[in-house]
């Protein structure tokens, strides 16, 4: 930053200062002790053209030009507030007032219901309520049309499609998805409200689910698959769409990576690879849609 002159006036001060604005110079204005007021220019680059413009208006202060600056600054700041509220009014909807939580009115709901689920079943020891909550009660069938696999769902039992994402079989198992929910599904939530979180939820369940089961059957369990989809939503949409502006740190990435290689080579124990990779791939490609999505 530079100063690059001063002006004998306040008011003259402001008027040039809009100028500058307009000219897209950012400038500082600091009053001096005996009244007059100095210019700085910010950007180092833009300092040679800012003593020209000075000089422009040092020599006809009351030119037409500069009284529309000043109509046309004071225009444009009107325009950025409002544009500046209604980005910090889409962060902050979470969908309605009984959700103003601090992480997410639903991500605390998943992470409450994947609680008392784990308490209900024991940690999957309870066999009466994984027989509820479990995708199925039979692996699916090779010789037999898809639609056959679930029997359960098929007839009208369709909440076996989402519930084993609240299953969980170990105390780490549970902590572990309810911390990155809670960052990462928060995070998401209160930038898309929650009911464009609730479909993402939903999907991304379904998908990891369903693809876990025809892989290796109904006998798992986990946030998992909805935790990397939310990543993948993120990573993907962070990266197309500028104005979207949900950093997510190497660290935290480099770990959800680590533990999905680890998975996959056996390393962690019995782990539902399908639903990790199928729920990533799952939101990823909602992010990349949201993230291309026709504008208006």
């Amino acid at each position: 930053m530079r100063a690059i002159g001063y002006l004998t006036t306040e008011e003259q001060a402001q008027t040039f200062a809009d100028y500058l604005y307009v000219h897209d110079i950012e400038a500082e204005l600091e009053a001096d002790t005996d009244g007059a007021v100095t210019i700085w220019v910010v950007e180092e680059e833009r300092v040679d053209e800012a003593k020209g413009l000075l000089s422009r208006f040092r020599s006809m202060p009351d030119a037409e030009e500069f009284h529309q600056a000043t109509l046309e600054a004071t225009e444009r700041r009107r325009e950025e507030k409002k544009e500046e509220k209604q980005e910090k009014k889409k962060l902050k909807r979470p969908g309605a007032v009984v959700w103003q939580m601090k992480h997410g009115g639903l991500t605390m709901v998943l992470m409450i219901v994947s609680i008392i689920v784990a308490l209900l079943t024991r940690f999957g020891q309870d066999a009466n309520w994984i027989r509820w909550l479990a995708i199925s009660s039979q692996f699916p069938l090779d010789n037999a049309p898809f639609w056959q696999w679930l029997p359960e769902v098929a007839q009208g039992q369709v909440w076996r499609l989402v519930t084993p994402i609240f299953l969980h079989f170990h105390l780490w198992h549970l902590v572990f998805n309810l911390l990155w929910l809670k960052d990462l599904g928060g995070v998401m939530e209160q930038r898309i409200g929650t009911w464009r979180f609730a479909a993402a939820v939903l999907l991304m369940a379904l998908v990891s689910n369903v693809a876990q089961f025809v892989m290796g059957g109904p006998n798992f369990g986990g946030m998992s698959g909805v935790v990397y989809g939310v990543f993948g939503y993120l990573w993907v949409r962070n990266r197309l769409d500028f104005q979207f502006a949900v950093m997510i740190s190497p660290v935290a990435a480099g770990l959800l990576m680590v533990f999905l290689a680890l998975g996959l080579f056996g390393l962690l124990g019995p782990t539902a690879n399908t639903a990790h990779f199928s729920g990533l791939l799952a939101g990823a490609a909602l992010g990349w849609l949201a993230a291309n999505r026709p504008r208006v």
